[in-house]
């Protein structure tokens, strides 16, 4: 490792110390001020090492490391990167690792967020030798603009329980022999995918792996991404980027038995297999940027949660919803009752489209106890068309559904006549949320239309607020 014998200049300001008072934070067990200082620069923890001989071990022994040299620069470098400034902060990370190696202090987290201020070399070089000090968390976040082949040393570290890496498009290439005999946590964010066969392996070979998270992640030339695990519990696929002709011409396979949360948030991807998930608990379908005819995007949607009939919370998005509305036939014909749903969140239009499958799927969920409709914008529908045909019987409204909230109402008719339905028909409702648009001006006019409406349900609470929607802002799982 290129360093010097002398400590590197920092880029931090330079601590003053004093002598009154009783110093009694240097006497905190090391394991708690490890934890305080983890939240730091390690910039600032190295500055701290020349206060005294116990804060000099305290900042060597420190067992997280992170190296966020984007926020640092962002937030304390009153000067552009160039070629110089890298060098000194690369100076500097070499001499914290060498440091660290006179130490017999397990890492807990290394962290290293860069950009592409560093070359492959030294980022190569550091991994090596955190790999060495069995570290249990490893976060990369860099830019090669080529491929990046995971070190042999990454997959076989035995100590590794979360590994985040975050590549800003480049793609992974995976070793031929895969370890990760400890890893719980596995997150990609803006990887691309290359080979199917060993991404296949990675995720069925680790024996504790748990939770998974594809973010903003393309498949390259791969044909299926297939998650097939029997130790993964919560699987989590989002990419609000527009990478929709990757998916188009990819499938998803997911298999785990074991599986309690599952979360698309992605375009549509060719086909969508699941298969054995039996105990799972947790399923939301968002499907972003989609371009695909509504037939096609119901089908799909409709099988997919026809083989989670045991999920006790589905979210749909809503094209999903409206989706569903087009093979309202073939739901009829062939069934699923969802017996433990207790809570659906719905993105509706109130329309007549949204509004007949949001019926449809009370009528499959006869233990629900929650519904939460969010409005987007409304077109309107035919005044021909009633809500509910009052000689269909829907279980819930009469025996369970005792929650409803709404959001982003706007005091137009056909919302008015939801609520109507509600309060008529919900027998045992005890709380009725309305969350009104940003129409300030008539929410109180709305509210007092919506108290005089008659209620079956006697413990019926209504309840009002205004609250300004946050701007809508685009997903971005990031891990750094």
């Amino acid at each position: 490792m290129e360093t010097s014998s002398t400590k590197p200049k920092l880029l931090g300001a330079s601590i003053t110390s004093t002598s009154e008072g009783i110093d009694r934070i240097s006497y905190l067990p090391d394991e708690i001020l490890h934890n305080v200082l983890s939240s730091l620069y390690i910039f600032d923890v190295v500055q701290l090492s020349i206060l005294s001989k116990r804060w000099n071990y305290i900042c060597r022994a420190m067992p997280y490391l992170h190296f966020d040299i984007i926020r640092f620069g962002n937030e304390r470098v009153k000067r552009l990167w160039d070629r110089q400034l890298a060098e000194q902060v690369k100076d500097f990370i070499n001499w914290v690792l060498i440091s660290r190696c006179a130490t017999n202090t397990r890492l807990v987290r290394f962290k290293i967020c860069s950009s592409n201020f560093f070359d492959k070399v030294a980022i190569f070089r550091w991994i090596r030798v955190i790999t060495k000090r069995n570290v249990q968390e490893l976060v990369l976040s860099f830019r090669l603009a080529e491929p990046f082949e995971l070190p042999y040393c990454v997959a076989t570290c035995e100590s590794l329980r979360v590994l985040k890496l975050q590549l800003s498009g480049d793609m992974l290439k995976l070793p031929n022999h895969l370890g990760f005999c400890q890893l719980q946590l596995l997150h990609l964010l803006e990887v691309e995918l290359s080979n199917e066969h060993l991404m296949s392996c990675l995720f069925s070979t680790c024996p504790l792996l748990e939770k998974l998270i594809l973010g903003d992640c393309t498949f390259g030339t791969m044909t299926v991404l297939d998650i097939a695990s029997t130790s993964l519990v919560y699987v989590y696929i989002v990419n609000y980027a527009n990478n929709g002709l990757s998916y188009s011409n990819c499938n998803v396979k997911i298999s785990c038995p074991n599986l309690k949360v599952l979360k698309y948030g992605a375009p549509m991807a060719k086909d969508i297999i699941i298969e054995n998930l039996f105990p799972i608990e947790v399923v939301h379908i968002f499907f972003f940027d989609v371009r695909n005819p509504l037939k096609e995007i119901g089908m799909l949607t409709y099988k997919m949660i026809k083989n989670v009939p045991s999920t006790s919370a589905l979210k749909l998005c809503m094209v999903s919803v409206r989706g569903v509305y087009r093979m309202a036939h073939e739901v009829r014909n062939s069934p699923v009752v969802f017996y433990k749903l207790k809570s659906l969140k719905l993105t509706v239009v109130i329309d007549e489209a949204c509004m007949q499958a949001m019926i449809l799927l009370l009528k499959h969920s006869p233990n629900l106890e929650v519904l939460n409709l969010f409005s987007d914008e409304n077109f309107g529908w035919d005044e021909n068309w009633k809500l509910h045909d009052p000689s269909e019987s829907i279980v819930c409204l009469k025996s369970h559904l005792k929650l409803i909230q709404l959001t982003g109402f706007k005091y137009e008719e056909n919302e008015m006549e939801l609520l109507r339905f509600f309060l008529k028909n919900a027998r045992v409702l005890e709380k009725l949320i309305i969350i009104w648009a940003d129409f300030a001006d008539i929410s109180k006019k709305a509210s007092e239309v919506v108290l005089k409406y008659p209620k079956t349900s006697s413990h019926t609470v209504v309840t009002f607020l205004d609250v300004n929607p946050k701007p809508k802002r685009f997903y971005r799982h990031n891990i750094i």
